[in-house]
């Protein structure tokens, strides 16, 4: 549980300096931005920000799937507890 604590520390740092939409377009330009036919390279930027937002989601998801595993261990061990007792 405290590594993901750390891990959410971690993000909010990150995300304080920079916004997740600003560091994906950044992210997404440096990416596409040796392409030289304008319509590609949009194109190439538009898809490069919808998969970081796909990613992010998914990260997410995965973020809270972890918490609900770690808060129904918990919960098992302190029922667990309470049966030993």
């Amino acid at each position: 549980m405290k590594p993901l604590l750390a891990l959410a520390a971690a993000l909010g740092v990150l995300t304080a300096c920079v916004s997740n939409t600003e560091f994906d377009r950044d992210r997404a330009y440096s990416k596409c931005e040796s392409i030289s036919d304008e319509s590609s390279r949009n194109r190439c930027i538009a898809d490069a920000i919808q998969d970081a937002e796909r990613e992010r989601h998914k990260d997410a998801a995965r973020l809270e799937q972890l918490e609900d595993n770690a808060e129904r261990r918990e919960l098992g061990r302190e029922i667990a507890g309470a049966e030993d007792g």
